[in-house]
């Protein structure tokens, strides 16, 4: 069952237990006397309808960015310009900000090739895949602030093709029970030709002067808010979320089932905690899902510091076959072997997280995870492809969720001019002036060797445990 259908079965059992209060056994209660009781009843049922609120909101923000990421892929641009506020904003690297829904349709055109549509043209391709989302909403439930990764795949058959990567930072809005994009903030890092890849791009002159050929041909409504230089250049797009040492990712804190009294309140209160508990666990599930994208956005740009602070004391690292590291101290050392702090000019450091399946514990302490990362990367002007996955813990402490392990499995390395169907590059082993606390807890080769990575869930369907064949 998704976590959506979960937040409305949740809801409607709240509201199940509120029609107890009122019809069924009103009764019971009046007889009971204990008006304290049915008064703190109520109070939690409506907690509960506003914490499965809050988690169909994230679902159905996850729903409109990806949503519009299919439509301008296929050159929707009336459907993707609907998904806009009518006074909202866009604003793609230092093109400049366009205004209200009417020029954003106009810059989609335009961004798409001039072609009205709907519909591309005849051999172009032109995928925006909306990836790796920070969802931030509001107590109030109206607004909502996210982050996204834009991984693009652009080009017209036998004419050109490019790579594009940027991070956005969108804003949105709940009119009428229908979440909207109020703005929408496209951070370019690079648009890069296929031939010679994002490694040899040159820098630009000026932080104003690589306005796109969009940009030139329909003028933005007013200048850019944030001017800088793309790759090569390190630039790292503001956060709408605290980036600090410290970084919080909120959830419910673990809860104790407590011993109901045998009546008809206790019995509506008994129903309740496991209601809570339910959507206790939908809710880690977002927050788990905030917690490694937020990670994956940091060793990103090289930020070991705030990296390291989302793990936990006593938490483990283990990357490939470099062995592992024990302790948050000893994670920050790890992450230092991608580089330095703030990584170097021309070093492309992308760890997309992809693909989640989040298992939180049925009493939401503990949680595993397993995630996709094909990786881009580059340094000295040589790009280099990678792919892998992640079989990670957590650990839900007093309400934040913290990394207790993570390990990445590396599925292949390649050279980016040779590709991996050519040139498959071996696992970098431990390194002997930053030594691991351990050897690797699973010794195995990448690519061309084919190797099974543990998984930690059971089948979706049979529900039967990975057999470890």
């Amino acid at each position: 069952m998704t976590a959506k259908s979960e937040g409305r079965k949740a809801l409607a059992m709240a509201a199940a237990i509120g029609l107890g209060l009122t019809f069924g056994g009103q009764a019971a209660i009046a007889q009971s006397g204990d008006a304290a009781r049915v008064k703190a009843l109520k109070e939690r049922i409506a907690e509960l309808n506003e914490q499965a609120r809050h988690v169909e909101d994230i679902n159905q923000i996850h729903r409109l960015q990806r949503a519009y990421g299919y439509y301008i892929d296929k050159g929707f641009w009336g459907e993707a310009s609907d998904l806009f506020d009518d006074d909202a904003t866009l604003e793609v690297g230092v093109d400049g900000v366009y205004k209200g829904k009417a020029h954003i349709h106009k810059y989609l055109v335009t961004q798409g090739g001039g072609h009205e549509g709907p519909g591309l043209e005849w051999g172009q391709l032109n995928m925006h895949m909306q990836l790796q989302p920070v969802i931030t909403v509001a107590k109030d439930g109206k607004t909502a602030k996210g982050r996204w990764r834009d991984f693009s795949l652009l080009g017209k058959y036998h004419v050109s093709a490019h790579w594009g990567d940027a991070e956005m930072e969108n804003s949105y809005i709940k009119e009428d029970g229908v979440w909207k994009i109020k703005s929408m903030h496209v951070y370019t890092n690079f648009i890069a030709p296929y031939e010679g890849g994002w490694a040899k791009l040159e820098p630009v002159e000026s932080k104003t002067g690589w306005v796109s050929e969009t940009g030139k041909a329909f003028p933005a409504d007013a200048k850019p808010t944030v001017t800088y230089k793309p790759f090569p250049n390190v630039f790292v797009p503001p956060f709408h979320y605290k980036a600090g040492r410290i970084a919080a990712i909120q959830a419910p804190a673990p809860m104790e089932m407590p011993d109901r009294p045998d009546d008809a309140i206790g019995k509506m209160e008994a129903a309740a905690d496991v209601q809570e508990l339910k959507l206790d666990t939908l809710y880690s599930e977002r927050a788990i899902e905030n917690l490694q994208a937020i990670y994956g956005f940091y060793i990103d740009k090289g930020m070991w510091d705030e990296a390291a602070a989302l793990f936990t004391k006593d938490a483990t690292y283990e990357f490939g076959q470099r062995g592992v590291y024990k302790g948050q101290k000893r994670v920050r050392d790890a992450l230092t072997l991608m580089g330095k702090e703030g990584l170097e000019e021309g070093q492309l450091n992308n760890y997309p997280m992809l693909q989640p399946i989040i298992s939180v514990a049925p009493d939401n302490k503990t949680a595993k995870a397993r995630w996709r990362s094909d990786v881009q990367l580059s340094k000295d002007g040589k790009g280099k492809w990678g792919a892998g996955v992640y079989e990670n813990e957590y650990v839900n402490v007093d309400g934040t969720w913290k990394l207790s392990k993570l390990h990445y499995y590396v599925t292949m390395w390649a050279n980016y001019d040779t590709g991996w169907y050519k040139d498959a590059l071996p696992m970098e082993p431990a390194s002997t002036d930053n030594p691991p606390d351990a050897p690797p807890t699973m010794v195995y080769e990448a690519l061309p060797k084919m190797v099974i990575f543990p998984y930690h869930y059971n089948h979706p369907v049979t529900g039967k445990p990975w057999s470890g064949e």
